[in-house]
């Protein structure tokens, strides 16, 4: 798996309000994006399944996305996809591992469930960046009234 170091991208999430002025999917090379919190905030407004998300970037094996919860979401698989959330803000939990409940292939390569048994908890606070691996189970969970705010970095296998 070809992956950039976690700590290049942890600098890069860190950087990302700060960086420069194209909020368009896909900027031109040696354009520079720059997203304020505020910015950041209206760009995930609109929530469907308890969350708001807008891609900056998706290429084929590149993808940076914001993301915005109020609500637990649902189990996933990613088979060729590595996820590295770095929490900006609100509290969530990531089950990692384990087996999927209920798991039907919604995409090529997609898979979605209902729960999931035999997972691993990780707790998700600001500053927190945690990598899940192609074709690991994956889950956020969100307590009653909390919110979970991160930039996804998605990088193809």
């Amino acid at each position: 798996m070809k992956i950039l170091p976690v700590v290049t991208l942890l600098l890069a999430a860190l950087a990302l309000p700060a960086a420069a002025q194209n909020k368009t999917q896909n900027p031109a090379p040696g354009t520079v994006m720059y997203v304020t919190p505020a910015e950041a905030v209206k760009l995930t407004s609109t929530l469907k399944d308890h969350a708001g998300t807008h891609f900056l970037v998706q290429k084929d094996a590149y993808g940076q996305e914001l993301v915005y919860r109020d609500g637990s979401g649902v189990p996933e698989v990613h088979a060729n996809w590595a996820d590295h959330f770095v929490v900006i803000e609100g509290e969530a939990t990531l089950i990692l591992g384990g087996k999927v409940v209920d798991e039907k292939e919604t995409a090529p390569g997609e898979k979605r469930g209902t729960s999931i048994t035999g997972g691993k908890s990780y707790v998700l606070t600001p500053g927190t960046s945690i990598t899940v691996p192609p074709g690991m189970p994956h889950w956020t969970v969100l307590k009653p009234g909390a919110h979970f705010r991160a930039v996804v970095f998605k990088l193809k296998d």
